[in-house]
């Protein structure tokens, strides 16, 4: 029985270790493609137009167009949309000055000297997406003029989080990751250095890693996942962090 067991005991401590010093490796690594992100002078927006697609949302103003002044019409999954008066138009891939252009030389039809302006009110077709220890992970709308604070402030990262490593990656159209930088918040915040407080392109992803402890402590509830009912009997997850010295600053039973 207690051969058994001590078999046992080995199977978990060796799996346990490895992915231990794996998460210690692979730490604390920084990542330099800041030329990729960084343009000088510093860009409002983003370089390219944005281009429209369903379900954007538009408004339409006009002075003189009283049918369209002030209507609102999400894209339809066939890029188009219905405005009083003008009928459907084909709107998606183009940018609001195209449409803009269109929609005044149709209301010419009907009106002299019409003016149109059209503004994106609702952004919905585009993303970028936060991952890791943050309070609200997964997609944002992407507007042309995301930044990485701005972003962040939002995703509220968590008191597991390693701000100093944080992560921004652009993959390629086709899904192929192309270039990467290492973000460090504390500075941003504290410093007010927003040297590489990017504005951000459309499909990017930031990712908040743990702290070392934190992701040492996160391997351990991984790995006991499937012995839980035994572990429970002896000490939770919980018990084990809090056993190391300062380690319940951290928060580890916050990550919600």
């Amino acid at each position: 029985m207690h051969r058994r067991m001590a078999k046992n005991h080995g199977l978990i401590l060796t799996p346990l270790v490895a992915v231990c010093l794996l998460l210690l490796t692979g730490c604390g690594k920084t990542y330099t493609d800041y030329s990729a992100f960084i343009a000088e002078p510093r860009p409002v927006v983003t370089a390219t137009d944005y281009r429209m697609a369903p379900p954007d949302t538009l408004q339409i103003y006009s002075k003189r167009v009283r049918e369209i002044h002030g209507h609102r019409e999400t894209i339809s999954p066939d890029g188009k949309i219905t405005l009083p008066l003008l009928g459907r138009i084909f709107v998606a891939g183009r940018t609001t000055e195209e449409v803009t252009a269109e929609l005044e030389l149709l209301a010419q039809e009907y009106y002299e000297d019409a003016d149109v302006s059209v503004r994106v009110i609702g952004y919905a077709s585009k993303k970028i997406f936060v991952f890791g220890e943050v309070g609200r992970p997964g997609p944002y709308a992407y507007d042309g003029a995301n930044t990485i604070l701005e972003t962040l402030s939002r995703a509220q990262p968590s008191r597991l989080a390693d701000p100093s490593k944080i992560v921004l990656l652009r993959p390629s159209a086709d899904g192929e990751l192309v270039r990467r930088m290492t973000v460090d918040l504390d500075k941003m915040v504290k410093e007010g250095d927003t040297l590489l407080n990017a504005v951000m392109e459309e499909g990017d992803i930031i990712y908040v890693p743990p702290t070392t402890l934190a992701a040492v402590a996160l391997g351990f509830q991984q790995l006991l996942l499937p012995f839980q009912p035994i572990a429970s009997t002896i000490a939770g997850p919980a018990d084990i962090q809090t056993e190391s010295q300062g380690y319940s600053s951290y928060g580890v039973n916050e990550r919600d």
